[in-house]
C-alpha cells in the first residue's frame, strides 16, 4: 500500500509505517529538511532502512478514549510485529497486565521494546509496575523527561505530574542518562528543550570521526537540539516521538543508539517545519496569515507536526 496503515485490535493500535510515504531518503538532500543543523546527513541511512523495512509497530499507548482491553490478544498481536512501544500514561491493572504479556512476547521474539515513562513518579502504582517490568524484561529504549528518569533512578515522585520540574545542567543530565543506560542496559533518552541520549558503548558500535565526540569513556552520548517552543503546548508530541523511536529502532536493530538519535532529530525538525508552515515565530507567538482570517493555534500546529513528518518525501529536492 502507498499509505500508512492503522489497525486497531482490541483497543490497541498497530501502525505499519510505509517507507514510501512516511519518509524518503531522497528528502534528506533538501535544504528545508536539513534545517540549521544539517541533521539530514546523520539521518540518511536510518531513514533509508525505515523506508525499506516498513516495520509494523505494536503501540500500547496513551489512549484515554478506549475502554475495551484484550490482554488475551497481546501474545498473538505482538507476535506479528517488529517492535513494541509501551506508554504508561493511562494506567489500569488490565492495561499493565497486557503490557507484561506483550513485553515478554517481544523479548522472546527479540524485537525492540520502547518504554515511555509518562508520569512514572506520579503514583506508586505506576512506579511499581515500571520497576517490576524493568526487573523482568530487557527494555531497549527508556524515554522520559528529566523528572521521570530521575524518579526511576531514585524511586522518587514527580511533583509536577507529567511535566519536568527538576533542573540540572548539561553535565548532570548526561551523567543521569549514562547512569540509567548502565543500570538498565538500554538506550536512555532524556527529553527536553535539548534531548540527551546515552548507551553503554559496545565493540560493535559504528564509529567515525564525526561521532568521536559522542563517546565519553564507557558511554556513547549525544545531545539533539532544534524543535520549537510551541511543541510544549501540544498534547501528544511525546507519544508521537515514542512511536518514531520504536519505528526507527525496529528498522535499525544493529545500531539502536543511532536510530534513536535519528528519530529525535526527525521530530525536532518536524516541529520547526510545522512552526514555519503555521507562521509561528521563535517567541512562541502565531502571526495572522495573509490568506486566513484567524490566527494559528496549537491545534493546527499539532496537525502540522504530523504533516511535517508524513509529507517530508514531498519536499522538493535541492542540491546542498
Amino acid at each position: 500500500s502507498r499509505f500508512s496503515k492503522r489497525i486497531c485490535l482490541g483497543g490497541y493500535l498497530l501502525i505499519l509505517i510505509c517507507g514510501k510515504c512516511f519518509l524518503s531518503a531522497k528528502v534528506l538532500t533538501s535544504r528545508k529538511l536539513y534545517g540549521r543543523n544539517g541533521i539530514g546527513v546523520y539521518m540518511d541511512k536510518y531513514i533509508e532502512n525505515l523506508k525499506i523495512k516498513s516495520p509494523l509497530i505494536h503501540n500500547i499507548t496513551n489512549m484515554v478514549t478506549i475502554n475495551d482491553m484484550a490482554p488475551q490478544e497481546m501474545e498473538e498481536v505482538t507476535g506479528i510485529c517488529d517492535g513494541l512501544n509501551i506508554n504508561i500514561g493511562t494506567p489500569t491493572e488490565e492495561r499493565f497486565a497486557a503490557m507484561r504479556i506483550a513485553a515478554r512476547t517481544a523479548q522472546k521474539r527479540g524485537i525492540p521494546i520502547t518504554l515511555d515513562l509518562v508520569g512514572v513518579g506520579v503514583s506508586r502504582f505506576r512506579m511499581n509496575f515500571v520497576q517490576e517490568l524493568l526487573s523482568e524484561t530487557k527494555i531497549d529504549v527508556i524515554k522520559g523527561n528529566l523528572s521521570e528518569i530521575k524518579a526511576i533512578m531514585e524511586h522518587g515522585r514527580c511533583e509536577g505530574g507529567v511535566e519536568a520540574v527538576d533542573k540540572a545542567d548539561e553535565n548532570e543530565i548526561k551523567k543521569l542518562a549514562c547512569a540509567a543506560a548502565d543500570r538498565y542496559n538500554c538506550v536512555a533518552v532524556i527529553t527536553g528543550r535539548v534531548d540527551y541520549i546515552a548507551a553503554v558503548r559496545k565493540t560493535t558500535d559504528p564509529c567515525n570521526l564525526a561521532e568521536e565526540s559522542q563517546y565519553l569513556g564507557k558511554f556513547r552520548v549525544a545531545a539533539v537540539t532544534g524543535g520549537h517552543p510551541m511543541m510544549k503546548k501540544v498534547t501528544g508530541t511525546g507519544c508521537q516521538l515514542s512511536g518514531l523511536i520504536c519505528s526507527f529502532t525496529a528498522a535499525n536493530t544493529d545500531d539502536k543508539f543511532g536510530a534513536v538519535k535519528a528519530a529525535l532529530q526527525c521530530m525536532k525538525r518536524a516541529g520547526e517545519i510545522a512552526a514555519e508552515n503555521s507562521c509561528i515565530t521563535d517567541k512562541d507567538k502565531a502571526v495572522q496569515m495573509d490568506d486566513e482570517k484567524s490566527i494559528i493555534g496549537n491545534a493546527t500546529y499539532k496537525n502540522r507536526i504530523i504533516d511535517a513528518v508524513y509529507q517530508n518525501n514531498h519536499i522538493r529536492q535541492e542540491k546542498i
